[in-house]
């Protein structure tokens, strides 16, 4: 029997539900290109957006880093000319400054990279909360001295706790920071420390500039400097980097972090899951181990 006869024979409605078939099959085909194209325009603009990110990264680390090493360079210079006078002692304490300010700025690159690589784990010890909150305004006194603030801390959370130290230090030292950068001047920053429950709570408040309500969806996101209420600050220095960075390592311990702005205050609340303390023993007995073979290790511990 030839295709003609065949086709003769088929039904009207045969012949309707064929030509359906065909044309549901063009249609898929047409939302499957239709769908890759939009994937396809979406991937470019991310990767547009990725470039833009990567430029305004570059210009970032020129404008930030430039400044502070031209400085430590002339106060070099200055110094090695200079009898140790009090106007040597002033350019010791600037180049001190300068040099907290670099080494402040490298760590966050450093640890935003090994974020972004997955380099993020967790190295377990016990840690004296209240010793290295004292370390940390005595890096920041510099700045405190400068806008005259009221740094006051509060520790209710025993002795020692069992954390990642490294982390626990970058976390606290950007809060820190931010609090004391756009604080009033002659106003309070308070450090407030307690265990509730299974948990410790550590909250980081300051008196000055609010931060605006529409921040509150991109303030933890990389290179975004929020804006505040009084732009009276618009001088600070800074990647953008520093509320991402205090983010990821937050929750790479399990951890929370929120804040509340208000004209009175803005408070970052931290609450990190409490660790048991053979943790902290493992690792040292384990690194004890490897110390033996390898002084290196020791010295990145």
């Amino acid at each position: 029997m030839t295709k003609k006869n065949n086709l003769d024979t088929l039904s009207d409605a045969m012949l309707l539900e064929e030509v359906k078939r065909r044309f549901d099959q063009k249609n898929q085909t047409l939302e499957e290109m239709a769908f890759l194209t939009k994937k396809l325009y979406d991937l470019n603009e991310k990767l547009k957006e990725h470039d833009s990110i990567k430029g305004e990264f570059l210009s970032l680390i020129k404008n930030v880093f430039n400044n502070p090493l031209s400085s430590l360079l002339n106060l070099s210079s200055m110094m090695r000319k200079n009898d140790d006078t009090p106007k040597t002692q002033k350019m010791k304490i600037l180049l001190d400054m300068e040099l907290h300010k670099l080494d402040f700025q490298l760590n966050n690159i450093f640890t935003a990279a090994e974020i972004e690589a997955g380099e993020i784990a967790n190295y377990w010890s016990e840690i004296d909360l209240g010793l290295l909150i004292k370390e940390l305004q005595e890096a920041f006194n510099y700045l405190i001295h400068e806008k005259e603030l009221f740094f006051s801390v509060r520790i209710n959370a025993g002795d020692f706790i069992v954390s990642d130290a490294r982390k626990l230090h970058t976390i606290f030292s950007n809060l820190i920071s931010n609090a004391c950068e756009y604080s009033f001047p002659s106003n309070r920053v308070l450090i407030d420390a307690h265990l509730l429950g299974e948990q410790l709570c550590v909250r980081i408040s300051n008196v000055g500039d609010v931060i605006e309500k529409e921040s509150k969806k991109e303030i933890f996101s990389r290179f975004k400097k929020v804006s505040r209420r009084s732009q009276a600050r618009e001088s600070v220095d800074g990647l953008g980097l520093g509320l991402s960075v205090v983010k990821a390592l937050v929750e790479s311990l399990d951890g929370e972090i929120d804040y509340v702005s208000t004209p009175t205050e803005t408070v970052f609340t931290i609450l990190l899951p409490l660790q048991d303390a053979s943790k902290a023993e493992a690792l040292m007995s384990d690194s004890a181990n490897e110390f033996m073979f390898d002084d290196t290790q020791m010295k990145e511990f």
